[in-house]
């Protein structure tokens, strides 16, 4: 099991949001500590599993995953679990000599489980929709492709730089992924997943943390959203995005100039 402190967390951990969100800062500092610990320890699992029951625990593990598609996003969230644990343990050794090397480090595992061009183009919402999209000529095309790109790249910076605060802080208490439900097999085999996680701390109740997923064309799931005690991130960041959007009077480029961490 993992062992994290998620009050001592809450207490640190930032997120991507615009200025003045105000009561909203607590639920989104949870998402920061979930993501500092996807799932449980399959890192502890492997580290004391014997390769004979490592190779059979793999092939039951196909079988499952062709009987139950869900438990291939399960395994999502688990595999980052273990990739996340180790890039913590590394740092370290080095972060305070080089915290860039961390940020990128993480960045490159994020990258390999997160869908940030497919989060950050919800985000935009009906500003970068496809509907809308085609409904432009062939130059304002590139400009909303060169926006749509640019805030990608800005969001997801963001999220990282975030989330590695978070890391950075990361100690111990019990984190559990609930099994798939048979209903949650049937969502999955049209290519969409949703993984619940439990975490476990100081209050009575567990927190309750939902990871969607959604499944390529070649068969990889990625995350796509989170709903963090009820508060569902995507739409949180889209209703931001929105605010920003009339704030700027329509103007998408000054709406990405100021997307900005804060501090919780």
């Amino acid at each position: 099991m993992l062992n994290v402190k998620p009050l001592d967390f809450l207490n640190l951990a930032g997120l991507c949001v615009w200025r003045g969100l105000g009561n909203r800062m607590s639920s989104l500092a949870l998402a920061s500590f979930a993501v500092a610990a996807l799932g449980f320890s399959g890192a502890a699992v492997a580290e004391n599993s014997a390769p004979e029951a490592m190779a059979g625990d793999l092939a039951e593990a196909v079988d499952q995953a062709v009987e139950n598609p869900a438990l291939g996003a399960s395994r999502v969230v688990e595999s980052i679990t273990e990739d996340l644990i180790a890039l913590i343990e590394s740092a370290q050794t080095y972060v305070d000599e080089d915290e860039a090397r961390f940020y990128r480090e993480l960045g490159e595992t994020l990258e390999q489980y997160v869908d940030f061009g497919s989060f950050s183009r919800a985000v935009m919402g009906r500003y970068a929709s496809r509907k809308a999209f085609a409904q432009l000529d062939p130059e304002a095309q590139g400009k909303l492709q060169a926006q749509i790109d640019r805030f990608n790249n800005v969001f997801s910076a963001a999220l990282i730089d975030t989330y590695g605060k978070g890391l950075l802080v990361f100690e111990g208490e019990r984190i559990e992924v609930v099994p798939p439900s048979p209903e949650a097999a049937e969502k999955a085999r049209q290519g969409k997943a949703m993984v619940k996680q439990l975490i476990f701390g100081e209050r009575e109740k567990p927190f309750e943390i939902y990871y969607s997923l959604r499944r390529s064309d070649d068969g990889i799931w990625k995350i796509r959203n989170m709903i963090v005690e009820a508060s569902n991130l995507g739409k949180i960041y889209r209703n931001q995005f929105a605010n920003a959007y009339k704030v700027y009077e329509g103007d998408i480029d000054k709406v990405i100039d100021n997307w900005v961490v804060s501090e919780s």
